[in-house]
């Protein structure tokens, strides 16, 4: 099997701190000021087999802020 493009320069980066979004622009599934305003400190996700992180939710926000309605 062979690496997706995105896992060989997250390999390659000198430091291995953090990991390099290959989409790095919100998702157009979050809330509209969420994408207006990018990633926040407290986001929890995952990035997705295509290089994009897909915030699951968000530490420091209340359970009824918006990001966290749109998953139940």
């Amino acid at each position: 099997m062979h690496d997706s493009p995105h896992d060989v320069y997250a390999r390659c980066l000198p430091n291995s701190r953090g990991y390099p979004l290959w989409f790095p622009e919100p998702s157009n599934t979050l809330p509209t000021t969420y994408q207006q305003d990018g990633l926040q400190i407290g986001d929890v996700g995952v990035v997705d087999p295509t290089g994009r992180f897909d915030v699951l939710f968000n530490i420091s926000q209340p359970s009824h802020h918006a990001l966290h309605q749109r998953r139940g």
